[in-house]
């Protein structure tokens, strides 16, 4: 988006303020700059050359968690998502700054790299220097080594060919992610063993990469286009029928910006339109299931496949359409907001008496996994997908 194209379409926000309740941060801080449209009108300033970067404008940018919870309140339709990745994009390339979040990216979002961390970390947590490290770092990123505690180390799951163990002469892209390869193996694996039983041949190619998502909601558009361009390739090379993802956030950008040539589908909403005869009765599970909806996900589809686990108690999160926090980057870029947010569903939890909370984002996994763990909380944290497999029988 051009900075005439960002003003066009800024200029369909009449200010009306219905984006108000629904905004977090503005809920938060109660400060204009901080709500839908008071940042709209810092976009606008940005965009004409009005505002200065070191004003406190980009503050109340990076402040956003671009939950975009204030599109569906918009009566005009302002695709608010698009202006922010848009506003970003002009800062970053107006100030050329953040090296160290560029380069944070870049590991993250590369899986070999990310497991070499992965392995780095654990030796440092011997060495018991963590704290060292974390004094070491700035305010905004003293959240990663925490975080880091989540990384498993593991090998990353390689890429290939993977009959099923029933061949039905179906075939599957499934997308594996970044940070998901090292927080997430359990749900790869479970994926992958599921894609396989039902008769699905799964194919993981070597030219895939991340989706782009965290790059471009950071302002880095160009390194976001180039993984798009990377995953369009691949999927056009591709003879499988889709393309399962299992993390929301990346399959709203594959198919937002149309980063692959076959249909982009969740696992879940895969297994919800298959024939009930294909799903076997699963094992009964006599507990309390909590369904958080990510931000990237408002019609999820996860609570209806979980309904079909006998005697779980299957019910969503309260304030479920409040993000909770984690936003991407926004959980160690914002961490103080970030965790304010998420001690707000870690309350809700308290509450609910639950025994396993479930979402379809890696993110926001990560967040309430940790903030459970702070809270010395007994829930069992996972994706559906993990559930619906650990009740599969056999």
């Amino acid at each position: 988006m051009t900075p005439d194209q960002l003003l066009t379409e800024a200029d369909r926000c009449v200010k009306c303020g219905l984006c108000l309740p629904e905004c977090p941060t503005y809920q938060l801080l109660a400060n204009e700059a901080d709500s839908p449209r008071g940042r709209i009108s810092l976009m606008q300033a940005l965009a004409e050359g009005e505002l200065d970067l070191d004003t406190a404008a980009e503050t109340h940018l990076d402040r956003c968690l671009g939950c975009r919870r204030c599109e569906t309140a918009c009566p005009s339709g302002v695709r608010y998502g698009q202006l922010l990745d848009a506003s970003r994009s002009l800062i970053a390339r107006r100030k050329r700054g953040r090296p160290f979040l560029r380069w944070l990216f870049t590991q993250l979002t590369e899986p070999k790299r990310l497991a070499r961390i992965s392995r780095l970390y654990r030796l440092v947590k011997q060495l018991g220097v963590t704290q060292l490290i974390t004094a070491l770092l700035p305010d905004r990123y003293r959240r990663l080594p925490e975080l880091g505690g989540q990384l498993t180390g593991a090998a990353v799951i390689q890429a290939g060919f993977y009959p099923a163990d029933l061949p039905k002469g179906r075939l599957v892209q499934l997308f594996t992610g970044c940070v998901s390869t090292q927080v997430e193996q359990t749900l790869l694996e479970s994926a992958m063993a599921l894609l396989r039983r039902l008769g699905y041949a799964v194919e993981i190619p070597q030219t895939q990469c991340c989706c782009g998502a965290i790059h471009r909601h950071n302002g880095f558009e160009e390194s976001a286009e180039r993984y798009c361009s990377t995953n369009r390739q691949q999927t056009a090379r591709s003879h499988a029928r889709a393309l399962v993802t299992l993390a929301s956030a990346c399959e709203l950008e594959l198919q937002e910006q149309q980063a692959s040539e076959i249909p982009v589908v969740s696992l879940t909403d895969l297994l919800l339109s298959l024939p009930d005869t294909e799903i076997p009765t699963l094992k009964p599970y006599a507990g309390r299931v909590a369904v958080h909806t990510p931000c990237s996900s408002r019609d999820d589809g996860g609570m209806r496949l979980l309904q079909r686990i006998p005697q779980a108690e299957i019910f969503p999160l309260a304030d479920n359409s409040v993000c909770c926090g984690a936003a991407g980057s926004y959980i160690f870029t914002q961490p103080s907001l970030s965790t304010t947010l998420g001690e707000a569903k870690i309350e809700k939890l308290q509450a609910g008496q639950v025994d396993i909370l479930v979402t379809s984002n890696t993110g926001c996994a990560m967040q309430l996994r940790q903030l459970i763990a702070d809270a010395g909380l007994q829930v069992r944290v996972m994706h559906p997908i993990e559930l619906i497999y650990r009740q599969w029988p056999g």
